[in-house]
This record gives structure tokens, C-alpha cells and sequence, in this order.
């Protein structure tokens, strides 16, 4: 193999040959990102679409196999059935299969449509065009609007043709340089001819509703079409141009028309109208919010709709027509980034927040709701000078943003007049700094790990100073305007008829997640200031127990945030250790509740998996949550993890060897991190912050012990925590002592005091509680309202603090009515125009502020899985190029994201990336100079998987790996080269510790809470379901402004849905925010009323009785299902309680439906009770012991499903997740019928099977 050169070309074949030109980018390398982008962006659209090398290139290879996009076929087979061979273009004809009826065919018949499993002959790398299945359009164009007063235009066609050039054997720069082959054959090349023909069209010679054909040259036609709008004044008119050719079965190379393009333009004159505009359109649109969408996306206008290809514009700023329309293959369209405005005279710095006075904070706050009133009076100005059928669209929107400045003036009166308020301010704005700070330590550190965490901090202050640890303004006033809710736990806003939820909305990436860390570090404050509160029921314990729970709906995301917020815990708790007197003696603690394949269930589970890993058999340790220690960047393992059998705690520490790191062994903290991962430890120590999945809630109904994090507890051990009936390693009786053990005191157990319910519960990423899932969440969400509700002593209602955040909200407010039985605040609200708020504002794109750009690809005819490798292929041929070329700022786009809609999708381009694409980048393709590039793992290309088949570990080890960036000196083709060379001459080579990736494919669990700053390029392979989903998605790259993100949209042309985005890509793009499809939840349906209360029900008993569980007390203990009888008063108001919260959020009817079917679970659960009492049972939840002696009251729903069809089955049906909502077909698999051993019940219907030869 020959070697390849230090710019990255390959020497050409053949001895004495000529050497290929270097490959010349668009742009000289320098220091920018965004510069390797747009050379990247110039690579993609000379590979794919042409010509690479100049308008009269010679092009070393069938240009049908080197331009995948921009090509038009002829339009029709001839009839005759024999293929004349044209001399000198056999080679290069495609043939197109069997056609059925060519003579009345248009444009390539189709033979198969996007066949997943593409054949070896076509998965190869050599240069053979595709053969079978494609349908290449024969014509491409565009529809636009002119209005009936313009007289003509102007249409400019062109594209690109190529003719085969003869070459003697070895005259050709080669196929990059293979030695040790068989001579080559002769080998052919393509020279191109450029065409370009304007033809001016007067609109009158065109008749109304009929088609008008414009000969160009050689059978290739413009076909216009022109339809008349009388009532608006315009005329629609279709442009099309098309391939008339008709060519033999083999179509010659000369018979396509590449690189097409058609233009309009009438004299530079502004002539084009939009396709709506919302200032003129005077029609009435009936749903609310699309009717203020418009008038938001008012001047986002489109002037054009793509055919088979897409439309781009020329329009002048603030213009509402364009002065040219024309087609693209490649549509670009790129998303402005959305800065948090921030105002020069506030206060935003948490270090001075911390120590502010009154004074101070009044003079640094103030602005901000000053500034907002005023930018609020001066929309409404706007609002009254809009077109009537807008105005009072637009004044309504105001209206409703001024409730907001409404209640952040009330947030900042609250807090400069209520000392509580202020010292708990102070708190979180000091917790606040520590974290900023030591999260950016941890990640500088992760990193450089030579740095000590002093000097890592020293660093970081003075490159950012104050902004390393200040707040947005948008955060800032976020926090303020809770401020009174979170202080005064009856406020009306919070917990009576008006209680309302809080929605962030903001754009991903934006700081969301700041925001609500605030306000949970808030909350620890004021709980633990309050103490203990009188209740209408007793006094509730303040001063521990669970204050904030955190719900997420993905592992990934879980998991992710887990290690945020677990800085911020870190920082709450050194802040309390600083003061004891004013913050307790409970120490602040995380939980992570999530799914058991996630973290481990039980101690003695946590404690068999350490010391499985401990003998150093790679035993994937669930318990370990985070990859590094979120105060100081050092890495954690499995030796900095410590069980203590006689408390049945596991202890995590940072591994900093030297113990700078107050949460390592021999540290500051004796207790280490204040993590906590198994299940049991969660529910004994009930740690300030929770973090869980939503599926979680579901198993309630099955965890007696789980009450604890709602507050129900009844006995405390001073050895164990907070004990539950069901809790088998604490058997202590009240008032008696656990003897001493293992160097721990002796330890009595007491009764407790009930806990106070969680105060803020934050539901992030609220857009993906939607369909069926959000459908059971909202129902188990009024069994979570009344276990946290309470009431004060003079009995007004208190419920939590809700608030959820979202960066694509569309009917937000019916979704969070039928989800939590509340109004909703958005904030910030967006008034008269899409992208300004006053909070935030988009930042015109420019080379210095650049923006998300999203290219769109539609390989219309060919294969999608040949598009994903050709595609895939060029973009990390051209990482590796602009590596070359450009150094370390082309690291953003060296590791390819994959986005897939499907695991099956995903599958296949697993398959293609160890393969195809693999052998692809080693060899070359012939007709490019794009760089050979070979994989990061010895060799191989390194692929990443994010899906739900990948083990949690696995996924928390894969997002660590990710911000692993490619190194110039030891990735570029001259540093491999000189690898190579050390290892020839055995000689010792550098090498490094995790190598980073070249490819990570991902599905859905990509779109939220992935936050790796250098990734810089996704590759979208298929319309994603929902816009919602691709916004987020797509949004995992280009994090840091200076590492522009590049996403490529690359549609399946077989899927309508596809091929219209991609038609109208601009424009879709350019509104997406607005395209966010409304979301769907119907809880309190008949058929989730039907699945979902059971579970409901049991788990709201379980845990609202948990306080009263002594011995043979109340329904929480396992063995308390037997105790129904005794607790029918209970059980009746519970069914009130229930009743009426469905109530809120949904209509008479349906808390109609669901009372009887309340009724009907209650009586069932009687009926079950005094059945087992005639069998000399007792009945419990589900846990069977002893057959003979117990019976279950419920079972899961595939326990169900498995068929017990009789009157000893329990009634009660619950699912083990919130994503059972669908029956599941088990199939068996064999091509051996023996195998087949699955026995049907009796009941199953019979199978006619035919007779094998019939």
C-alpha cells in the first residue's frame, strides 16, 4: 500500500504517472471552527452533488456513482427490447432492470422501493453505478407567486453533462494507489460540459390552467404552468424543467442531466410574493394558539415550493417579497443562536449576591423588572399599530406577559422584605457559585488531571472572572419570581384554585437547568429554616427528609443530571457543614430511584456487585452512578466504593489519591459524596434531592417502603434511618437499642415524626410526557398530588411547587391541566415576535455568531442505506481533510453523530459503518481526492451506541468518553503516518489512554440531556416522528458557540412526509418552533382509567397510611392488604381525595367514571379479603411467602397476560412500569418445529395451519 502524502491526497497509480492536485478547500484553514465547517459544508456539496472539480471537470470515475443528488433521468425507456451499444458508453450506462411498460413510463421505473437490506453487489466500493431499484425523477422545479400585474420573467436552466474520454491504460491518476494488483484495465473518464439557458417569459403567452413547453436544446424542455388567483390578486406559476430524452434499457452516461438547477428573477425587481402573509391573510384562525404563532412568525415568510428538489430565496431585510427564486439539492438553513439578554445594571454575580445587603440587592435587582415593564410598554405600542385582525392578538399577548412582570415584581418585594427569604437567598447563591465553579474545576480537571483543583480554580477565575460564577437574567428572575411560592407554602399561586405550574421555555442548551438547580437549593434552605411546621394533622419534620424530587422520563438524561445536580448537593452540604447552628445536622444527601437494571435494589445487592468488582472480575457495577467526582474532576472506581455492613451503607469517594477533595477518603466529608444509588438507602435516609424516572412512580403500589419519600414515615433508627414495617434488617422494637457492632454505639429506634412532603417537584423535559406514557403519568400524577398534599393548621390546602421546563412547548396548557390539574406560567412568554422576549433574543447570524446549520439531503431513487454510507463516508473522509488541514478546531466534526428513529435503522448502519463505510475511508473512492482515514480503535472505526439495548454503566462510561477529543498531532494522516513508522522501525510510539470516537449512533435517548460541548456533527437519517424530537436531537451538537454545529437532514425520499420537509426545508427551518406538533394526553380515558387505577389506588393507601404502621397497624405494610375492613373510612376519603383531584384536570365525566370504577377496586379488594378469610388465607400486597397461608391482592400485568383465568387470580392488575400500556405478543423464533415448545392454555383458539403442499 502506498503512502498516503501530508496533505492528505494519494499518490496517483502507476509508475511515472502524474501526482493529484492537492484537495483545494473554499475556505483558507485558520483558528475557527467555523471555518473547517464551511469547508466541510463545501466538501459535502462537491461529493454529492458536483462537479468537484470545476464546471469543465474531467471526472475519474461514472458520475453516476460519484453524484448521489441533482440529477434528472431521461424521461422514458425506448420500446424496442434489444440495447443498441453506443461505442464508448457501454461501460458507462446504468441499467435500470426490467421495465414494465417503458414505452408510457416516466423517468426510471422503479424495480424496489428503499429495500433495508441492500445486496453485496451494491455494498461494494467499487466504481460500479447502482443497478437495481432506483427511480431517478426525469424533471425538477419549483411553484411560485407573482402578482397579476408583472408582465414576464426570467427562467435561467442550468445543468451539467458527461461524455466518456478514452485513456490508455495507466494514463489515469488511478484508484489510490493499491500495489501488488493485476494491471488495470483501460480506465475511463468523464468529461463534463456546463450548460446555462435563460429564456424570458411573458406571462400573457401563458394560458390559465394549461401547460406551456420551452425547448432548451436535445429534447430538454421547460414546462410551465400558470394558475390564476383572482380573489388575492396573484398567479400561482409552476416551473418545471424536464429530461425528454428517451434512451435504451442501458442508459448512456451522456442521456442524464446532472448538477441541475433552475433560477427566476425578473429584472432584480421584488416581484415574488409569499406564499402567506399573515398581515394581509385576513381570515379568522379558529385554535388560540396558532393564531398568536402567526402573528409571532409574521415575518418569517416563504416564497417558494420545491418539486422533488428544494427552493431557496433572495429577499432584502425587512422586504415581504423576493427579488429571486431558485432550486437547490443542498438547502441550508441555519438557526441563530438565542442568548440570555443581560442588562448592565444588575446584579448577576452570585459571589456578590451572596454578601449583598438589602440595599445593594434592591439597587441590583431592580433593573431587571425595571427593564422588563419598560420593554413591555414599548411592545404594547407596537401591538396597537398592528393590522386590525392582528391587534388584538398581539394585545392579548402582552396582557398575559405582564402577569408575569406582575409576579416577578411580587418575588423581588418578597425577598427585600422577609429576612428568612433573604438569608436562604444568600444560601443559594453561595451553593449556586460552588457548584458554577467546581463543576467547570471538574471538567477542566477531567482533562488536565496534572492541575491541582486549586490551580484548576485559579485558572478558570481568571480567564472568565465574575461570569464564572453569575447568573443569566432570565435564570435570575426565573428564581425571584418563585421566591414567595417556595417561602409560603399555602400561596395561593402554589397550592389553592389558582395554583398554576411554572414552565421554563427555552431554547436546549440555553440554561434551564441552572434555573431550576436554584430554586432547589432554595428550598433546602427554607425547609430547614422553617423546622418543624404545625399541621392541620400534626407537625411536620422540615429539617430532613425529601425537599425537591427531580422526574425525568429517560435513563440518559437521569443520568446525566444526576451528576449536575449531585454538584450542587456537594456545595449544600459543605455550606452546612460551615454552619451547623443554622442549617442542621442532617446531612444534605442525592438519590438517584431509578429502574433496578440502573442501580441495585437492596444493600446486599450493592454490596455482591463491589465485591465481585473488587476480585477484578469486570463486574459492571450499578451502584456507581457517576464517572467522576462532580466537586473535582478525579476519576471513581470501583476501590474508591466502601459498604459498611452494620449500618448496610455503601459510601462512594472521590478518588483523589491526596485527599485535596473534601469528598475524598480521608477528606473533609468522613461520609464521602453524598450519593445515594440503592433503593433501600433512599428509603431510609430520605435524602434532601431525588432524582427519578417516571416509571419509577409505578412500582408504589409494590415499595411499602417508598412512603418515606413522600414524608410517611413512623419509627426512626439511629442506625439504620427511617424503618419501615416491611424492613426486615431493623427488627428493633420501639425503645429498645440495636446493641453496639463493629465500632457503631449502641442504636435505639423511636417513633418519628411525619416528614414534610417534597416542597418543589420539577418535571424537566416536559415534552416527552406525551402519547401513552404521558397518559399513565397523568394518571399516577393524582395519586403524587394527594400523597404530597397537606393542609396548615388553620386548614388551607398546600401542595408542591411544580415546575417543568421545555425548550418545545405547544399546548402547553391543556397538557399540563390534564397532567398535574393546573393553569401554567410560561417564562419567559414570547409576545410579538418569535425569538425576543426580553430575557432572550436571537442573534442575527454572522461569521463571529454563528448558528446551528442544517443541510438537507435527498438522494431521490436511490437506495437510503446507499445514501447513509456515501453520505457518512464523505463527512468523515472531509473530518479527517479539514484535521489535516485546519488542526484541533476541526475536532467538533470528527466524530459523526447518528440519529436514527429506529433501533432496526441503527442496526443497519452499525453494519455499514464496520463495514462499507470502514472499507470505503481505507481505500478511496476513485474519482475523489478526499484523504484515506483509518479508526481510532487500532484501526477500526471506534462506534459509540446510545439506545435503550445498551446497559446503563455502559451509557454513563460511553458519555464520559464522548468529550475525548481528536488530537492533530496523533490523528492527522501525518501523524498516523509517523506511528506507522515508529512501529516498522520497532521502535516505541505514543499512545494514549481512551481513544475518542469516530461514530456514535443514537436513537430517541439522544434528544435531552446529553451536554458534550465538542461534538459538532449529526447526521439525521430519516424525518424524525415529531418536531419536538428533532429539535432536540439536533441540538446536541453545536453547544459552544465557537464550535458551530453542522446537522445534515438526510430524508427518506420513499416517505411523503419526508420529501415535503426536505421540499420546504427553508422555511420549515427557519419556523420550527412554531411546526411543534400538540402534544396529546388523555389520562382519565375509560381504557387508562382501566389499567392505571389499580395501581392508583394501591399506592396512595400504602403510603398515606404508612405514618400509623406499627404492629398490625393501617394498609402499608405488606400484610396490611388484610386490614381493608378496618380502614374503610380511610379508604373512602382517600377515594374522595382522588375524585376530586381528577376533577381538576378533567371533566365531570371522567371523575364520574372514575369513582365507579374506585368503588368497584374497593369492593373487589373486600370481596378478595373475605374469600381468602373462607380459605384460611391472609391476603397481601403480592409477596407470597407460604402458599398455604397467603394470597396476593395484585399481580403484574404480564402475570396477567400469562392467562390465570380464575377466581383464585388477584384482581388487581399493576403494571411493573408506566410503559405497559400495550399488550405484548410473545413470538418464538426456529426453524425447528420441535422447538416450538410454547404450550397454548386450553382456552387459546385452534390454528388452521394449510397443508404444506397445497
Amino acid at each position: 500500500m502506498t503512502t498516503p502524502r501530508r496533505d492528505g491526497t494519494q499518490p496517483a497509480a502507476g509508475s511515472g504517472g502524474p501526482q493529484a492536485p492537492a484537495y483545494r478547500l473554499a475556505l483558507e484553514p485558520d483558528e475557527r471552527s467555523w471555518t473547517a465547517r464551511e469547508n466541510l459544508v463545501d466538501i459535502l456539496e462537491r461529493e454529492l452533488l458536483g462537479p468537484a472539480n470545476g464546471p469543465d471537470e474531467i471526472l475519474d470515475g461514472v458520475p453516476d456513482s460519484a453524484y448521489l443528488i441533482g440529477r434528472i433521468a431521461p424521461v422514458r425507456l425506448t420500446a424496442g427490447q434489444g440495447d443498441p451499444g453506443e461505442a464508448g458508453s457501454d461501460d458507462a450506462a446504468t441499467d435500470v432492470g426490467d421495465a414494465v411498460d417503458a414505452a408510457e413510463s416516466r423517468g426510471v421505473p422503479l424495480t424496489a422501493v428503499d429495500d433495508s437490506s441492500a445486496s453485496s453487489d451494491e455494498d461494494e466500493v467499487e466504481d460500479q453505478p447502482q443497478k437495481r431499484g432506483l427511480m431517478i425523477p426525469a424533471s425538477m422545479g419549483l411553484r411560485f407567486q407573482i402578482p397579476d400585474d408583472l408582465n414576464e420573467f426570467t427562467v435561467t436552466a442550468s445543468w451539467g453533462t458527461y461524455e466518456p474520454v478514452k485513456e490508455k491504460r495507466g494514463e489515469s491518476t488511478g484508484d489510490g494507489g493499491n500495489e501488488g494488483t493485476a494491471p488495470a484495465p483501460a480506465l475511463r473518464r468523464f468529461q463534463r460540459t456546463p450548460h446555462a439557458i435563460a429564456k424570458a417569459i411573458k406571462v400573457a403567452d401563458l394560458k390559465p390552467s394549461r401547460t406551456t413547453e420551452i425547448v432548451l436544446k436535445d429534447k430538454i424542455l421547460l414546462r410551465v404552468d400558470r394558475y390564476d388567483d383572482s380573489e388575492r390578486g396573484c398567479r400561482l406559476i409552476e416551473v418545471a424543467l424536464c429530461n425528454d430524452r428517451e434512451t435504451p434499457r442501458k442508459i448512456p452516461v451522456e442521456a442524464w442531466l446532472y448538477q441541475t438547477k433552475l433560477s427566476v428573477s425578473a429584472s432584480g425587481a421584488e416581484v415574488f410574493l409569499p406564499v402567506n402573509d399573515v398581515l394581509l391573510d385576513t381570515r379568522q384562525e379558529p385554535d388560540d394558539e396558532l393564531r398568536r404563532l402567526r402573528l409571532q412568525y409574521r415575518n418569517r415568510l416563504e416564497f417558494a415550493h420545491g418539486r422533488t428538489c428544494s427552493v431557496d430565496w433572495k429577499v432584502a431585510e425587512g422586504a415581504r417579497r423576493a427579488s429571486e427564486v431558485w432550486t437547490t439539492w443542498l438547502p441550508v438553513s441555519e438557526t441563530p443562536q438565542t442568548a440570555a439578554e443581560e442588562i448592565g445594571a444588575a446584579l448577576l454575580d452570585m459571589r456578590k449576591l451572596q454578601e449583598a445587603s438589602t440595599e445593594e440587592l434592591r439597587t441590583g435587582l431592580e433593573p431587571i423588572v425595571a427593564g422588563y415593564t419598560a420593554w413591555l410598554d414599548g411592545e404594547e405600542q407596537r401591538a396597537e399599530v398592528l393590522p386590525e385582525h392582528l391587534r388584538s392578538e398581539g394585545l392579548d399577548a402582552v396582557t398575559e406577559a405582564r402577569r408575569v412582570q406582575r409576579q416577578l415584581e411580587e418575588g423581588l418585594k418578597h425577598l427585600l422584605r422577609d429576612e428568612e427569604a433573604l438569608r436562604c437567598f444568600r444560601f443559594m447563591n453561595r451553593v449556586m457559585a460552588d457548584q458554577r465553579v467546581q463543576s467547570q474545576v471538574a471538567e477542566r480537571r477531567a482533562s488536565r488531571p496534572e492541575e491541582s483543583i486549586d490551580e484548576a480554580r485559579e485558572a478558570i477565575l481568571a480567564e472568565k472572572g465574575a461570569l464564572a460564577h453569575s447568573w443569566r437574567t432570565f435564570q435570575l428572575a426565573f428564581v425571584l419570581m418563585q421566591l414567595p411560592l417556595l417561602s409560603d407554602p399555602a400561596a395561593e399561586k402554589r397550592s389553592g384554585d389558582l395554583a398554576k405550574a411554572q414552565l421554563l421555555f427555552f431554547p436546549t442548551g440555553g440554561g434551564k437547568t441552572e434555573a431550576y438547580l436554584g430554586l432547589a437549593a432554595y428550598t433546602f434552605a427554607i425547609r430547614r429554616r422553617q423546622g418543624v411546621v404545625d399541621a392541620f394533622e400534626g407537625p411536620l419534620d422540615g429539617r430532613s427528609g425529601v425537599a425537591v424530587l427531580m422526574r425525568y422520563t429517560l435513563r440518559l438524561l437521569t443520568a446525566q443530571q444526576y451528576q449536575r445536580a449531585t454538584a450542587l448537593v456537594c456545595a449544600a452540604e459543605m455550606a452546612r457543614r460551615d454552619d451547623v447552628a443554622t442549617w442542621g445536622d442532617e446531612p444534605f444527601r442525592i438519590g438517584l430511584w431509578v429502574g433496578t437494571d440502573v442501580s441495585p435494589k437492596r444493600y446486599d445487592e450493592a454490596a455482591e456487585q463491589l465485591q465481585k468488582a473488587h476480585g477484578g472480575r469486570g463486574y459492571r457495577l450499578t451502584v456507581l452512578q457517576i464517572q467522576r467526582c462532580p466537586w473535582c474532576g478525579t476519576r471513581v472506581e470501583a476501590r474508591d466504593v466502601r459498604t459498611e455492613p452494620a449500618l448496610r451503607r455503601v459510601y462512594v469517594y472521590c478518588g483523589d489519591e491526596l485527599a485535596e477533595c473534601p469528598f475524598s477518603d480521608g477528606g473533609e466529608v468522613p461520609d464521602g459524596l453524598p450519593v445515594l444509588t440503592v433503593d433501600e438507602e433512599i428509603y431510609r435516609l430520605a435524602p434532601a434531592f431525588v432524582i427519578a424516572t417516571v416509571d419509577k412512580f409505578a412500582r408504589l403500589a409494590r415499595e411499602g417502603e417508598a412512603a418515606s419519600l413522600f414524608g410517611h414515615v413512623s419509627r426512626r433508627c439511629e442506625r439504620h434511618g427511617f424503618v419501615h414495617p416491611d424492613y426486615q434488617q431493623c427488627d428493633i422494637k420501639d425503645g429498645s437499642k440495636h446493641p453496639k457492632k463493629d465500632g457503631h454505639p449502641a442504636a435505639p429506634v423511636h417513633p418519628a415524626t411525619r416528614l414534610r412532603p417534597p416542597d418543589l417537584v420539577i418535571q424537566d423535559e416536559l415534552h416527552l410526557i406525551t402519547g401513552a406514557l404521558g397518559t399513565t403519568v397523568g394518571l399516577f400524577e393524582v395519586a403524587i398530588d394527594v400523597m404530597t398534599d397537606w393542609r396548615t393548621k388553620d386548614g388551607r390546602p398546600v401542595r408542591p411547587l411544580l415546575v417543568a421546563s421545555t425548550a418545545t412547548a405547544r399546548n402547553a396548557s391543556d397538557q399540563v391541566r390534564a397532567l398535574y390539574g393546573r393553569d401554567v406560567t410560561i417564562f419567559p412568554p414570547q409576545v410579538l415576535d418569535a425569538g425576543n422576549t426580553f430575557f432572550s433574543k436571537e442573534i442575527p447570524v454572522s461569521e463571529d455568531k454563528p448558528g446551528r446549520r442544517y443541510v438537507g439531503i435527498s438522494t431521490t431513487g436511490v437506495r437510503l442505506t446507499t445514501a447513509e454510507i456515501r453520505v457518512a463516508e464523505v463527512l468523515m473522509a472531509g473530518g479527517q481533510l479539514l484535521l489535516d488541514r485546519s488542526g484541533s478546531v476541526a475536532d467538533p466534526y470528527m466524530s459523526l453523530v447518528g440519529y436514527f428513529s429506529a433501533t432496526r435503522e441503527l442496526a443497519g448502519m452499525a453494519r455499514y459503518m464496520s463495514d462499507d463505510i470502514q472499507t470505503a475511508l481505507a481505500k478511496g473512492r476513485p474519482w475523489s481526492k478526499l484523504p484515506r482515514r483509518t479508526g481510532t480503535n487500532y484501526g477500526s472505526l471506534h462506534v459509540a451506541e446510545l439506545t435503550s439495548r445498551v446497559a446503563s454503566a455502559d451509557i454513563t462510561a460511553t458519555l464520559d468518553q464522548m468529550a475525548v477529543s481528536f488530537n492533530p498531532g496523533f490523528d492527522s494522516t501525518a501523524g498516523k503516518r509517523n506511528r506507522r513508522a515508529l512501529r516498522e522501525a520497532k521502535k516505541p510510539e505514543p499512545t494514549r489512554e481512551v481513544n475518542p470516537y469516530d461514530v456514535v449512533l443514537a436513537t430517541s435517548m439522544l434528544q435531552v440531556g446529553v451536554d458534550v460541548t465538542r461534538l459538532g456533527l449529526m447526521l439525521v437519517v430519516g424525518q424524525p416522528k415529531n418536531t419536538a424530537e428533532y429539535i432536540q436531537a439536533s441540538s446536541r451538537v453545536g453547544r459552544a458557540a465557537d464550535r458551530p454545529g453542522l446537522v445534515l437532514a438526510l430524508g427518506n425520499w420513499a416517505r411523503p412526509r419526508d420529501l415535503a420537509h426536505f421540499e420546504q426545508f427553508r422555511h420549515y427551518h427557519e419556523t420550527f418552533y412554531a411546526q411543534v406538533e400538540a402534544l396529546s394526553v388523555t389520562p382519565f380515558s375509560v381504557t387508562s382509567l382501566e389499567r392505571g387505577l389499580d395501581g392508583v389506588l394501591v399506592s396512595a393507601a400504602r403510603v398515606l397510611q404508612a405514618a400509623k404502621a406499627g404492629p398490625g397497624q393501617g394498609l402499608s405494610p405488606e400484610d396490611g392488604a388484610a386490614r381493608i375492613e378496618a380502614e374503610q373510612h380511610f379508604a373512602g376519603e382517600l377515594i374522595d381525595a382522588l375524585v376530586r383531584r381528577i376533577a381538576r384536570a378533567g371533566d365531570e365525566d371522567a371523575s364520574n367514571r372514575a369513582r365507579l370504577r374506585l368503588e368497584n377496586r374497593l369492593d373487589q379488594w373486600g370481596k378478595r379479603r373475605k374469600h381468602l378469610v373462607e380459605l384460611r388465607k391472609s391476603l397481601v400486597y403480592e409477596r407470597v411467602l407460604d402458599d398455604s397461608r397467603h394470597d396476593a391482592l395484585m399481580m403484574s400485568a404480564e402475570n396477567a397476560k400469562a392467562g390465570l383465568d380464575t377466581r383464585d387470580a388477584p384482581p388487581f392488575i399493576v403494571a411493573n412500569s408506566m410503559r405497559e400500556v400495550q399488550p405484548e405478543i410473545n413470538l418464538l423464533v426456529s426453524p425447528i418445529k420441535e422447538r416450538l415448545v410454547y404450550r397454548a392454555p386450553d382456552y387459546a383458539p385452534k390454528w388452521q395451519m394449510p397443508e404444506e403442499n397445497s
